[in-house]
């Protein structure tokens, strides 16, 4: 089954002879440019393009790999901690301790001080913990990661940006499958012309 998607598919690419849409995912918004980007499956291809809808820039980006040739895919989605973040709140909230041992020296205004300072270490470090998302697709010829995507402004260096949707979550669950699908498809065969119905030469 496979997906619509905001853009047309041969806008994109021109479809080789005997080439099946196996599925298109469009599971996740770019940044940097802002847009769009996809994944689109066949039964030669592994293709992800990015859309950019940017008043200035107006550019669609494709990368293309033989199905075959992909590798492996790693991925690491959910919820998680981020350990400055973290820090930083241990950080104020140890401050805020000391100001109220400091309430017995300095009076209240210490009290009026720390209580705040504590509040707002408490709450970064409940808001430390936030969504992460990052895929890398492997080819079986390369050690490097051909695609990289990632929420994570400190993951990937090279990695592209993007703001997760609840479509991310479950492309990245069946991308393995349909790749797998992919690689293992078989289409009907074409019919060759008969020699009857060749054009006739003239000359």
């Amino acid at each position: 089954m496979v997906k619509e998607t905001s853009v047309e598919i041969g806008d994109v690419i021109n479809l080789a002879r005997g080439e099946e849409i196996i599925n298109v995912y469009e599971g996740f918004k770019t940044q940097n440019p802002s847009g769009y980007g996809y994944f689109l499956i066949t039964n030669f291809r592994f293709v992800f393009f990015k859309k950019s809808t940017e008043w200035s820039n107006k550019t669609v980006n494709t990368l293309e790999i033989p199905v075959n040739h992909i590798g492996g895919i790693k991925s690491e989605y959910g919820r998680k901690a981020v350990k400055m973040q973290v820090l930083i709140a241990l950080g104020i909230i140890l401050l805020s301790l000391v100001g109220f041992g400091l309430n017995f020296v300095l009076g209240k205004v210490m009290l009026y001080v720390s209580a705040p300072v504590l509040l707002a270490g408490l709450l970064v470090l409940i808001f430390s913990r936030r969504r992460v998302f990052t895929i890398e697709i492997f080819t079986k010829s390369t050690m490097g990661s051909v695609v990289s995507l990632t929420n994570d402004f400190f993951k990937l260096k090279k990695a592209t940006r993007i703001v997760v949707r609840s479509e991310t979550f479950k492309m990245i669950r069946d991308l393995g499958k349909t790749i797998t699908e992919a690689q293992s498809y078989r289409p009907k065969p074409i019919p060759e012309k008969s020699a009857g119905s060749l054009p006739k030469i003239e000359g």
